[in-house]
């Protein structure tokens, strides 16, 4: 029981953090780009969210890959120990959240805190608030890049399967 308890301790930690760093760059590229125009800090915004999501499937595909396992076991062989880089990469997989998680999370309490403050503005600095205002249903457009990218992974995959299946109703004509 308690060591369920300290790697869900470690778990919120992970996610505190990764929403702290997260939540500091988003507000600093949305307020930088919203001094040049309102549309960039959107569309930064929206990048970010792409970056991100992109970022954790390619994490995910890279651990799995047995080229990164082959790299990782020639270090180990040259250290005659395990690494430093081992130990970070076990640590990350041990304590591993996926980064969407961490957006979906993120963009929840930005749901949450734009309802706070829009029934009491004195809550949040003009600034911070504008912030919070304006990414108020970003969550949507993190809900709607999941799903498109989920059902393009399922259409690719459907298209490969049909395309395998016709290449062998073609191949049994032959014979």
């Amino acid at each position: 029981m308690r060591s369920k308890i300290k790697q869900l301790l470690r778990y919120l930690a992970y996610i505190i953090v990764s929403n702290a760093i997260y939540g500091i760059i988003v507000y600093n590229v949305f307020t930088w780009l919203a001094g040049y125009s309102l549309s960039f800090a959107y569309l930064g915004n929206f990048a970010l969210i792409v970056l991100g999501l992109a970022l954790d499937e390619y994490t995910c595909k890279e651990y799995q890959s047995e080229k990164f396992a082959a790299d990782l076991k020639t270090a180990m062989q040259k250290s005659g120990k395990a690494s430093k880089s081992y130990r970070i990469i076990r640590w990350h997989m041990d304590n591993f959240v996926s980064f969407k998680t961490v957006l979906y999370l993120f963009y929840i309490f930005i749901l949450v805190a734009s309802h706070i403050i829009a029934y009491n503005p004195a809550l949040a600095s003009e600034a911070f608030g504008n912030f919070i205002m304006a990414n108020e249903y970003t969550i949507l457009i993190l809900i709607a890049l999941d799903l498109l990218i989920r059902q393009f992974s399922i259409d690719r995959r459907k298209m490969r399967e049909t395309s395998e299946k016709l290449e062998r109703a073609l191949a049994e004509d032959k014979d």
